[in-house]
């Protein structure tokens, strides 16, 4: 029996430890060529080693110190968001967002709670990296304006994955309440205001609990940290029109505040994505690429017969200008020919929940659409009834409209295409066991062929073969590792190719759509909703468990 005790013990020693838990990095960025102090907290073992997305962030730990790490990021690493990754021998944690940002870093010092008391912020633009420590805390910034600026102060907590909805206000030295916002685009605030004299203000930070309960207080703790941008300096907002034509070159108008120039030039292009170089504390500027012409609206354009006119395929830029607003845009279809509608606004950071419709040269409306893929922004995949004049309408279904209300309409017919996706970012497996990777693979407008999906970046003693798919379905991958499979963390991506050659990462999406805190729809997007870097660990073979040891009768 001692012996069987003594089994069991060393049974439980050697099992594989849970991967590292990390709730909370701080901060949550660090200026181009710079160097910072960070931490994080959880449930983990030490040190953590580390990965990121680009090779000139580098995040080491601090050996005798648990969970603190230096993170140092190289001069040419693009602005904006990246994704990390804090891993050991039994897994990783999933990746958390760290920002790269243009402007100097700022931490925040207690106390700051205070009106009367707050932190100076003496030269902008900067980036205040802080914490609301505890239940009520509120953070008090001052900063000093002169007539005529636009001051924007830019919060970014909840689109980052952290589970707080934050909450900004600007007084003047009085008091006096001059700007609010709460939620601007997603549950993270963003406050704009052109200041009407020379002085000093103070801007303060508070936030709610997320998902949203009965209490009306605020929220705080050691998870509920920011990432906090001033300036009365350039701000861009977006591009006029949203996007570039892959494969020419030409500019775009800039939209913003306190801009320097109001166009840019961009490049021909032939990825999905192209980057403009904005001087403004969070440029650059990055826009979509369509193989097709974008176009600006022109006004006046509400009713049918002063529909503007255009040639499909093409991308439109346009704005919601007032309440009650209708924008249409005129175009010739074939009899029998498919086209896709496709609005965008919500998803571009914009305020206008769209109508979309489609409508003969009478004027008599043939078919609409709100909300699409359980998205807030319209999608409407439609037939030409006749060879004929027919307008696409745009409003808003709340009718509301301004400065926020943007939007582009792609019309265009929709090519044959795939896609495919994972349910988690990271998979692990034992040497000497198979585990099953399932891959949701999606014939997309009438795709056919045979697709390959593929695990690459494999270790050595591990395979998958490759499963071939003919429709859409679920593709299961078989990882096999040998018995003398080594442990490994790495990177791991999944492909699809098809028969003419273009390949396809599979994606995981990192936000979900099943918390809405209140709101129709939610705010179910963070800053990076997807990625395709994955992550495989190869753990030790499992310990076999010990035989219950015989009972002896003791006759």
């Amino acid at each position: 029996m001692i012996r069987a005790a003594f089994a069991a013990i060393l049974f439980s020693l050697t099992a594989a430890a849970a991967p590292p838990q990390v709730d909370w990095l701080f901060p949550i960025g660090a200026q181009r060529s710079s160097e910072a102090l960070a931490q994080i907290g959880g449930k983990f073992q030490w040190p953590l080693k580390t990965w990121t997305d680009d090779a000139g962030i580098a995040i080491v730990a601090d050996a005798k110190k648990k969970g603190f790490f230096k993170i140092t990021v190289a001069k040419g690493v693009m602005p904006g968001p990246h994704l990390v990754r804090f891993f050991d021998s039994n897994g990783t944690a999933p990746p958390r967002v760290f920002f790269v940002g243009k402007a100097a870093d700022v931490p925040e010092k207690e106390p700051n709670n205070e009106m009367l008391s707050p932190q100076a912020v003496d030269v902008l633009p900067a980036v205040v990296h802080g914490k609301l420590q505890s239940s009520g805390d509120v953070d008090s910034y001052r900063v000093k304006l002169k007539a005529g600026q636009f001051f924007i102060a830019q919060l970014d907590a909840y689109t980052a994955g952290i589970s707080m909805d934050a909450l900004m206000m600007l007084r003047d030295a009085r008091g006096a309440k001059l700007a609010f916002n709460h939620d601007a685009h997603s549950l993270d605030p963003r406050l704009v205001w052109q200041c009407d004299r020379d002085g000093e203000f103070l801007l303060q930070v508070a936030a709610f609990k997320f998902p949203a309960n009965s209490t009306s207080s605020f929220s705080g703790g050691a998870n509920h940290v920011y990432r906090l941008t001033l300036t009365n300096g350039p701000w861009i907002r977006h591009g006029w029109p949203h996007g570039a034509t892959a494969g020419t070159k030409g500019s775009v108008g800039l939209i913003g505040w306190n801009l320097k120039n109001n166009s840019a030039a961009t490049n021909e292009n032939s990825s999905r994505e192209t980057v403009v170089a904005v001087d403004a504390a969070n440029g650059p500027l990055r826009l979509p690429v369509t193989p097709w012409p974008q176009l600006a609206e022109r006004e006046p354009n509400d009713t049918n017969a002063t529909a503007q006119s255009f040639a499909a395929p093409a991308t439109l830029s346009g704005r919601i200008d007032k309440p009650g607003d209708i924008d249409r845009f005129a175009f010739t279809a074939k009899k029998g020919a498919r086209y896709r509608l496709d609005i965008d606004s919500f998803a571009l950071g914009f305020l206008l929940d769209a109508r979309l419709s489609v409508e003969n040269s009478a004027g008599k409306e043939l078919t609409n659409n709100d909300d699409a893929n359980k998205n807030r922004d319209p999608l409407l995949n439609w037939t030409g009834p006749a060879d004929g004049r027919y307008c696409a309408v745009v409003r808003s279904l709340l009718r509301k409209g301004g400065g926020e209300y943007f939007y582009t309409l792609k019309i265009h017919q929709p090519e044959p295409s795939f896609s495919a996706t994972v349910a988690a970012p990271q998979f692990a497996i034992n040497a000497g066991v198979t585990n099953e990777v399932k891959v949701t693979v999606n014939y997309l407008d009438g795709y056919k062929g045979k697709l390959t999906v593929a695990a690459k970046g494999l270790p050595k003693g591990v395979s998958a073969a490759p499963v071939i798919m003919e429709k859409k379905g679920t593709a299961t991958l078989k990882l096999i590792a040998n018995n003398d499979a080594k442990p490994h963390n790495g990177p791991l991506a999944i492909m699809i190719s098809a028969e003419d050659k273009i390949v396809r990462p599979a994606t995981c999406a990192l936000t979900s759509a099943s918390v809405n805190n209140g709101v129709p729809q939610g705010f179910p997007d963070f800053i990076i909703p997807k990625t395709a870097h994955l992550w495989l660990t190869v753990l030790p073979p499992k310990p076999v468990a010990p035989k219950k040891a015989e009972s002896i009768d003791p006759k």
